[in-house]
């Protein structure tokens, strides 16, 4: 595996040679990837987005018992004096905030964590909307000392071309000030709905787009294996698709036989087909809906799979702060700890005419 392994990240970017990024972006990059977090080149960031998100709903899972410092560490999940407790208390590339949490509890956050300015986002009452709203600027990220900026991106959505105008027009303006931008890459709409937004098809697909829009970090879902009421209708769109470009089989070729589960080593097989599409572009995977049973277990394994393909890293929210902050720190250091492994590392080597 460790051979595989090696094989997977020598493909991917190294940081040193992307000098075509110009310094602001490879200082802010560099940042992240070696400076903080695990460091050695990967990444695990702290995403709060789920205000805007998911509204309040995540303010009822769990409550501190002790309110002696309540102003200061907040009184639980989805408070953002707690959230920024936790990433003052872990080990993180980066913290992600909305521009009116990031500018009201700036005062809270260690000045070493890097911070990604969510410039959009969308509200899911009724239903989530075909476009995000952009509710902040770059000008406003960059007074907030903003490391990077953040952006949704939702391909297959009824208004994917003004969707894809935006975040373009958005990556070019944070490109044009020196910042990167990070592309939270998810597939949806009537249409994908259909057959599953976090299929390898449409994952793999909103990836690929990302990179082409300019995204230098791409954030996407762990591909999951199509759901048994879906399946019908997801090889029967491949099918079709394959008509025209028989490549389109491939998909049906890397899911699991009916009734049967995906083993790890096909896991890491789908996850390397995502990571190779976007030679680059920096992946990190979310850490998905909320994990139940077992979360260390769940994110020790998907990491790892995440790792072998070679991607860079990770990006988990509400199962690190969902929970209470000695719990989300427990899960943020297994995660860490084998992402620290010596054959995930991508050493910073920098050269130039004068060596």
């Amino acid at each position: 595996m460790k051979e595989n392994v090696a094989q997977n990240i020598a493909g991917r970017p190294k940081l040193a040679r992307l000098t075509h990024l110009g310094r602001g972006r490879l200082e802010k990059l560099h940042k992240m990837l070696y400076q903080s977090g695990p460091g050695q080149g990967t990444f695990l960031s702290l995403p709060f987005d789920q205000l805007v998100e998911h509204g309040a709903l995540h303010t009822f899972k769990w409550e501190k018992k002790d309110f002696t410092n309540v102003a200061i560490t907040g009184r639980g999940s989805a408070d953002p004096k707690t959230v920024t407790e936790l990433a003052n208390k872990g080990n993180f590339s980066a913290i992600v905030l909305h521009p009116g949490i990031a500018d009201k509890y700036q005062d809270l956050l260690r000045l070493d964590i890097p911070l990604i300015y969510k410039l959009d986002g969308h509200m899911t009452i009724p239903k989530n909307p075909a476009i995000p709203s952009t509710v902040g600027g770059i000008a406003h990220a960059l007074k907030l000392g903003a490391t990077a900026v953040g952006m949704s991106f939702y391909p297959g959505s009824s208004m994917t071309r003004e969707d894809m105008e935006r975040v373009s027009s958005l990556v070019r303006a944070a490109h044009g000030h020196g910042l990167p931008a990070v592309v939270w890459a998810y597939a949806r709409g009537p249409g994908v709905d259909e057959i599953g937004g976090d299929t390898l098809y449409w994952v793999h697909y909103a990836c690929v787009v990302s990179e082409s829009l300019g995204a230098d970090i791409i954030k996407t879902k762990f591909p999951s294996p199509v759901r048994e009421n879906k399946r019908e209708a997801y090889f029967k769109y491949l099918t079709k698709t394959a008509k025209k470009t028989s490549e389109a089989t491939k998909y049906i070729e890397l899911e699991a036989e009916k009734g049967e589960e995906l083993t790890e080593e096909q896991h890491t097989e789908r996850m390397k087909l995502i990571v190779n599409a976007v030679p680059r572009s920096f992946v990190v995977v979310s850490g998905g809906p909320k994990i139940k049973e077992e979360p260390g277990k769940t994110l020790a394994l998907t990491t790892k799979i995440v790792m072998n393909a070679g991607a860079e890293g990770r990006i988990i929210g509400r199962n690190f702060w969902g929970v209470p902050i000695e719990e989300g720190l427990e899960y943020s250091r297994i995660v860490a700890k084998i992402m620290t492994e010596p054959q995930y590392h991508r050493p910073f080597h920098f050269s130039n005419s004068y060596q």
